[in-house]
């Protein structure tokens, strides 16, 4: 059902080319040259001295950016406004640039623009890695190019449309909850044919259709090939070409498609008695095949055979022109003909509340020998080839990336048009830049909480890490829309302040993962229907309100079972506070196994430094009964990420609190993101005090020694500084929960093991710890709360100085002698041990088994290592040997392992002791 218009926010009124008279030979003759940039671009990019034997190839696709280049022409030179954003596939980057260069639209990381010099030094670095500050362009579109202005890296196909769309979903929640932005950008994505087969776009049409989200503007590349070769498609079994397809995928998913077929020579000679026969044969008579293949071959006598075996009405009307004439109108598609596509782009920016498909028909390498050769994808023209286009527009080889002459008129245009776009960026940079440093000035101000002073935890003796996770965030919604959106939200706090740049997503798990108060009621969206439940009183009142609203009350995006358009959206949103200065936080709930749907995703997202939680719950094995197939624990390791597992519940608090608190202070370089696993299996909370009350360091007195009794006795330090030591270990990724070191009988290398431990599995490692302790066994028990920060990237920042010197674990060997030594010879029969390590995690095993590694001890990891079943957490956990059993059994194993390690002195080794 339609709905009326989307709001958007107040446009700045601008004098753009689009809307003034065009003369199209300008335009075409600035982008033959910015090609011919391109060519030359691409050609130094391979031929630079230091590329050494056996290096592999530099690359740059002058073919597919002979395929865009009006498409890109057409948008940098007429369409594109200051506020627009663009995803363009990767292989036309090259082409991207040497617009953007004629633009003048280079820019310092501090946003100067660039020399005329840094500029044409730029176009030399194609590819080119800066070892001394001098400006580079990556392979494809990146954030550090300096034309980077609001484009999506585009590395991974695919992918960069849908953060588009999700951007432009991001724009409209911010309108619609009163964030102010002074802008209505278009969002300008085109991709291959080819890849329009990714599944990740095909996924989030439909949520673009649905939302309505009109400033959206996907083209497709149509020139039939791919990277192996020309493409090739049962056009009966699809009912016709490709592009038919797409078009029609586009209708039934609330777009407006469009097929670009035609250029205008062609449009002219349809119109000519007879030229309708010419556009039936076009049309109707060649499959994407044939008409490829004859491009292919590019003999004008052939393509007009060609035709009139076709139709033979074609014979006579085609006498009319030249072999010449008839291979170009055969040639002449509408992807470049910019007054085609200008036409289109305009048409597709009029209805704002539906996103527009172009399925634009192009050529790959038009205009170089290798056009529409199956196997051009890699085809580098040759010096002479380079020479020959130069010297027809008029362009020199040896100083390609000049600009036009100052009194031509493709230079009068272009200062033209560089001071209407580069004025609307210095002008939105300028703002954006304004927002951020009020937004910091603020953040300074707030008392950060370290916790959400969570109430209910007090009620709940036996809590798992997932509640928690429902509770902070059904208080972050309360604090932000109060309850269902009837009240305000407090601004009287530390997350009052910030709660309302918190929002939850999930893949429609929302209310299977604890986050159903914030989807009660507050959903966002319109779905152009009116609350058919509410008027025939058929709400579930034991079920979320899941009626959507396009207001301020709304704090919860809900998803079909999509993952990766969850994962996008949370992405896009994330990077908010870098392209508007709106500091929003996006928290999205996924069954942790499905994270791997949207792999790619997640890694574009933490490529690209996006600002964001993902909460992986419930996971790994701990799912017991529901487990079975969906419970492998993947161990990502991915930059610009943290992740995260807690076992008890505060430990939750204190990491989502330290990770808001990092965002909205913008204190996260490099940590951007979190990555939180959390669990169904309850544990015991008040476990967790008393086990730390017994530990030395923690009584007042830290010269006693202790014993079983003794520890539950002495004088103990307050619970909270007791609370405070731990929240600071517990963000630095691991504490100790039990610790003998300092009790009588405790002698490190002979009766003492390190147990490591994460999640819900500490709870079987203190089973164990207590059990050893039974059999004359000191078991600390320590508890990884994050393997990236304790024993990951992070942690060799700093040579993992928590691990060894927080947490004090180090392969030192313990010479342990019953009686006084009293002779060299007594010395050399010292038995020495390590204390040894023994990990024991719901995952897969890099998570935590290259402790012993980092500091020189054996240790031996219990993890995941096959697929699951169903069953308890009981049967689960022994069915993997990860119980209190199998960690008993590994201790031993351990200790086996230590005691045949020898203390050898070499040969040739003078001692020269003074022994009592």
């Amino acid at each position: 059902m339609k709905t009326d218009k989307k709001k958007t926010g107040k446009k700045i009124a601008r004098d753009t080319p689009a809307s003034k008279p065009i003369d199209y030979s300008i335009l075409n003759n600035i982008c033959d040259r910015a090609y011919f940039m391109v060519l030359r671009m691409i050609d130094i990019a391979n031929n630079r001295p230091e590329i050494g034997k056996g290096e592999p190839k530099v690359g740059g696709h002058p073919t597919a950016c002979a395929s865009s280049q009006h498409i890109l022409s057409a948008i940098h030179l007429v369409m594109r406004e200051p506020e627009d954003y663009f995803a363009f596939k990767p292989h036309v980057s090259p082409m991207d640039h040497a617009l953007n260069c004629l633009l003048h639209n280079f820019r310092t990381e501090n946003n100067e623009l660039f020399s005329t010099e840094q500029r044409k030094l730029a176009m030399h670095h194609l590819r080119h890695y800066s070892s001394e500050g001098e400006p580079v362009f990556q392979s494809y579109h990146a954030e550090a190019d300096p034309d980077s202005f609001r484009y999506f890296p585009s590395g991974s196909v695919g992918i960069p449309p849908v953060n588009a769309l999700y951007t432009s979903l991001g724009y409209q929640f911010a309108k619609d909850h009163k964030f102010t932005l002074n802008e209505d950008p278009t969002f300008w994505c085109l991709m291959g044919d080819s890849e329009f087969r990714e599944g990740s776009l095909h996924e989030a049409m439909p949520d673009a259709g649905e939302r309505q989200l009109g400033n959206l503007i996907w083209i497709v590349d149509y020139n039939r090939q791919n990277l192996d070769g020309t493409r090739m498609l049962n056009e009966k079994a699809l009912g016709g070409s490709d592009a038919d397809r797409i078009v029609r995928l586009a209708e039934a998913n609330g777009w407006t498609g469009v097929k670009l077929q035609h250029g205008k020579i062609r449009e002219k000679l349809f119109k000519k008695p007879g030229g309708d026969e010419f556009q039936r044969v076009l049309e109707k008579e060649f499959s994407d095949y044939e008409f490829q293949a004859v491009l292919s071959a590019n003999r004008p006598e052939l393509t007009r055979k060609v035709l009139i075996e076709k139709s033979k009405k074609l014979k006579s009307w085609l006498e009319k022109y030249s072999d010449a004439e008839v291979h170009e109108a055969f040639s002449n598609l509408a992807g470049h003909d910019l007054e085609c596509l200008i036409t289109a782009f305009k048409e597709a920016k009029i209805d704002r509340t539906r996103p527009t498909l172009i399925v634009a028909y192009t050529i790959k390498g038009r205009g170089l020998a290798v056009q529409a050769h199956s196997g051009n994808h890699s085809a580098m023209p040759e010096e002479e080839e380079i020479r020959e286009i130069g010297k027809t527009l008029g362009a020199s080889y040896e100083d390609p990336f000049a600009d036009f002459l100052p009194d031509s008129d493709e230079e009068k245009f272009l200062v033209k048009r560089r001071e209407q776009l580069l004025t609307g960026i210095n002008e939105i940079i300028s703002e954006v830049s304004d927002k951020k440093q009020a937004w910091l000035e603020e953040a300074k101000t707030i008392q950060w909480p370290v916790d959400f002073d969570i109430a209910a935890l007090k009620f709940n003796p036996v809590a798992h890490t997932q509640w928690m996770w429902g509770q902070i965030a059904a208080k972050l919604d309360r604090l932000a829309r109060g309850d269902r959106g009837n009240k305000e939200g407090s601004p009287d706090n530390g997350w009052g302040q910030v709660a309302r740049f918190f929002l939850t997503m999930a893949p429609d798990v929302g209310s299977s993962t604890n986050t159903s108060t914030n989807m009660n009621g507050k959903l966002y969206g319109n779905v152009g229907q009116k609350d058919f439940e509410a008027e025939y009183g058929a709400k579930d009142n034991r079920a979320p309100d899941v009626m959507p609203h396009a207001d301020s009350r709304s704090g919860h995006i809900r998803f079909e079972i999509a993952e990766g358009n969850c994962m996008s959206a949370a992405g896009s949103i994330g990077k908010f506070f870098h392209f508007t200065g709106i500091p929003f936080f996006p928290a999205m709930t996924i069954y942790d196994f499905f994270i791997k749907r949207a792999h790619d995703q997640f890694y574009y997202n933490l490529y690209w430094h996006s600002s964001f939680a993902t909460i992986g719950t419930p996971s790994g094995i701990t799912l017991s009964s529901e487990g079975a197939q969906h419970s492998w624990k993947s161990d990502f390791q991915i930059p610009n990420c943290v992740t995260w597992e807690p076992c008890f519940a505060k430990e939750l608090e204190w990491i989502l609190a330290d990770g808001l608190r990092r965002h909205f202070t913008k204190e996260d370089k490099n940590r951007e993101s979190l990555l939180i696993r959390c669990v169904t299996k309850g544990i015991v909370q008040k476990e967790w005090l008393e086990r730390l009350k017994k530990q030395l360091r923690f009584k007042t007195d830290s010269s006693v020694v202790l014993n079983l009794e003794s520890a539950k006795t002495s004088e103990n330090i307050s619970d909270a500084e007791i609370f405070e030591i731990i929240r600071q270990h517990t963000l630095q990724g691991g504490y100790a929960l039990i610790d003998y070191r300092g009790y009588e009988d405790y002698t490190a290398g002979d009766n003492v093991v390190h147990i490591f431990a994460m999640g819900a599995l500490v709870a079987e490692a203190i089973k164990a710890s207590d059990q050893l302790l039974e059999k004359g066994i000191y078991a600390n028990v320590f508890i990884v709360t994050s393997s990236d920060l304790l024993l990951s990237n992070f942690a060799d920042l700093n040579n993992y100085e928590h691990l060894k010197v927080g947490l004090g674990i180090s392969g030192n060997i313990y010479l342990n002698k019953g009686a006084e030594v009293s002779s060299q010879s007594e010395w050399l029969s010292l038995q020495g041990g390590r204390i040894p390590i023994l990990s024991v995690h719901d995952g897969e095993p890099g998570l935590l088994d290259n402790i012993g590694s980092i500091v020189g001890a054996t240790q031996k990891c219990l993890a995941v290592r096959k697929t699951s079943k169903s069953g308890t957490t009981s049967d689960i956990f022994h069915y993997h040997h990860l119980d209190a059993e199998g960690i008993i059994a590994g201790v031993f194993s351990v200790l086996e392992m230590v005691s045949k390690e020898s203390f050898q002195v070499a040969k040739n080794l003078n001692l020269n002791l003074e022994l009592p």
